[in-house]
């Protein structure tokens, strides 16, 4: 199971990711091949 902390968004297109592949950690966007990267993160006081 992958939790939201695990994502990364794209600054370029959006694309929403993976930090990692098995052990190996993803550097660039699949879709774009962008390296500027948001990471998801969920307010957990309006959960």
């Amino acid at each position: 199971m992958t939790t939201l902390s695990e994502l990364r968004a794209c600054k370029s297109c959006g694309n929403v990711f993976a930090k990692k592949a098995g052990v190996v950690i993803i550097t660039s966007c699949p879709q774009c091949d962008g390296t500027s990267f948001d990471t998801i993160s969920v307010n957990e006081e309006s959960l």
